[in-house]
């Protein structure tokens, strides 16, 4: 591919896959073989991982939009979700190992109650087995070694909406056992877990559970009905041609129009200037600083994100924390 493009990519993970995977395929598909002596490497990344068991969103950075992982990581989330209680397992999904049995005693109705105290913001346990890194290591990474599981600190999360939107409750299962799974629909906060809020709300119930199912829906502004199927990414054209540009990936921060110089300037490693930093801070309400900002070339190109900050004497500053090239002239 003789230009590569430089953007976000929506991919509909499927399941068995591995978030690092889909990206290793993204990136054999943009950037065969071996790149020239000298060149930029050309990367991709994702803005926030999917477990394997788990389909749907996953948004994958190509080139030099690997630099707005940062920025996309906060964004909440939507799932729909299948918890299946009465066993546990060691990885709290469908993927782990059995680890506990219980019965099951409470009613769909006592399920629909006990939804009511996940919602709004909470304390949750992490998964023992997850990407969180202790002394910069995954724990995943950590039992695979065979090292004995630690609970990490509980977090503060946020469940925005919780709503049960199936019930299958007693009935047979292939094997003759009794079934009791229930069908989530939720929007959250970046960094919650749904395989802790699975074991939570079997633990409400008195008894065990874990997530049997996960699609994650919604990413921050990007729809999974959107994205790229899983059995086109290998396909360059279709996967380029997919490619969402980088100055689209946070449409929800105010886009502020550059001359040519002032492009130039900034792509050189140069600060702002004062003309700049003064119509930037326009963009704020009175009072208080803009949020994220989308820096854009005369040619729509993104030229950074940026934000107005405070500096020492309570003066507002403009800062760049990252920078993007120009897009390379065809010959």
């Amino acid at each position: 591919m003789e230009h590569k493009p430089h953007g976000l990519l929506l991919v509909d993970k499927p399941r068995g896959v591995s978030s690092h995977a889909v990206v290793a395929t993204v990136l054999r598909t943009l950037s065969p073989g071996r790149q020239p002596r000298g060149a930029p490497r050309y990367r991709c990344g994702h803005a926030g991982t999917l477990d394997p068991m788990a389909t749907g969103l996953l948004l994958v950075l190509c080139g030099a939009a690997t630099r707005l992982s940062t920025f996309l990581l906060g964004h909440d989330k939507s799932y729909r979700a299948t918890v299946s209680f009465g066993v546990s397992t060691d990885t709290l999904d469908a993927d782990g190992q059995p680890d506990a049995r219980a019965a099951v005693t409470a009613s769909p109705d006592g399920l629909a109650s006990a939804l009511a105290g996940f919602r709004g913001e909470l304390l949750q346990v992490p998964p023992v087995i997850s990407a969180l890194k202790r002394d910069g290591v995954p724990l995943y990474k950590r039992a695979r070694r065979g090292e004995e599981p630690t609970a990490s600190p509980a977090r503060a999360v946020r469940i925005d909406s919780l709503e049960l939107a199936g019930v299958r409750w007693g009935v047979p299962g292939p094997d003759g056992a009794a079934v009791h799974e229930a069908d989530l629909v939720l929007a959250c906060s970046s960094g919650t877990y749904v395989r802790a809020l699975a074991r939570d709300l079997a633990l409400a119930l008195g008894t065990v559970g874990h997530l049997s199912s996960l699609r994650r829906e919604r990413v921050g502004p990007f729809e999974v009905a959107r994205a790229l199927p899983a059995d086109m990414m290998r396909d360059a054209r279709a996967v380029a041609g997919a490619v969402i540009p980088s100055a689209s990936a946070l449409p929800e921060a105010p886009a502020v129009p550059l001359s040519a110089g002032e492009a130039a300037d900034l792509r050189r490693g140069l600060p702002p200037g004062a003309d700049l930093t003064e119509r930037t801070a326009a963009a704020a309400a009175p009072g208080e600083p803009a949020g994220l900002l989308r820096l854009l070339a005369p040619d729509g190109s993104l030229v950074a994100i940026a934000r107005m900050e405070a500096d020492d004497a309570g003066a507002w500053r403009l800062r760049t924390p990252a920078v993007f090239p120009a897009a390379p002239t065809p010959d």
